[in-house]
C-alpha cells in the first residue's frame, strides 16, 4: 500500500488536472489500475465534491474507485506550486499524500490512513521531514512507522 517506488520528488505539474493525470498515470503503469482515465475522472469527481487541499502546502486527494485492483498511497512532491487547489489556509499545494482505493474494499482502513495522514500535517516535525526528505528509503520507513504509530491506538 505504501512503497518506496510510490514516491515521487520534483514533479513537474502545475495544475489540479495535471497533477491527477499523473498520479493516474503512474496508477497504471504501477498496476494499481488498468482504467488511468477512469481512475482521473473518480479523482476528479470527488474534487468537484469538496477540495481535499488542507493547508501549509499539503492535498490528500483520494479516490474509491471501481477502476482501483489494489489499494496505493503514492507522495508527490511537485517542482512547481499549484496556486488553484483550494486550502484551508489558501497556501499553494506542492505536496500530495494520494489514495487509491478499490471500491469493493469492505472495510475503511483508507478513512484511517486519510485521518492518520491529516494528523501528521497538523505536526512541524512531520511536513517538514516530509517535505525536506531526500532519500526515499528514509522518507518511507519515517511514513510507515508513523501511520503503523497509529493503528497501535
Amino acid at each position: 500500500m505504501l512503497r518506496e517506488e510510490y514516491l515521487f520528488f520534483d514533479v513537474d505539474v502545475s495544475t489540479k488536472e495535471e497533477a491527477l493525470t499523473f498520479i493516474s498515470h503512474k496508477a497504471l503503469e504501477l498496476e494499481l489500475t488498468d482504467d488511468e482515465e477512469g481512475l482521473k475522472e473518480d479523482f476528479m469527481k470527488r474534487e468537484e465534491e469538496y477540495s481535499t487541499g488542507l493547508q501549509d502546502g499539503f492535498a490528500i486527494p483520494h479516490a474509491k474507485s471501481d477502476f482501483a485492483k489494489k489499494m496505493g498511497i503514492f507522495y508527490l512532491r511537485c517542482k512547481n506550486s499549484i496556486p488553484e487547489w483550494e486550502t484551508m489556509d489558501d497556501e499553494k499545494v506542492t505536496d500530495l499524500f494520494a489514495l487509491i482505493v478499490p471500491k469493493e474494499s469492505a472495510d475503511n482502513r483508507h478513512l484511517m490512513m486519510i485521518s492518520r495522514l491529516a494528523t501528521g500535517l497538523l505536526e512541524v516535525e512531520f511536513k517538514e521531514i516530509v517535505k525536506t526528505a531526500l532519500d526515499k528509503k528514509e522518507l518511507i520507513k519515517y511514513l510507515k512507522q508513523f501511520i503503523s504509530k497509529g493503528e497501535e491506538n
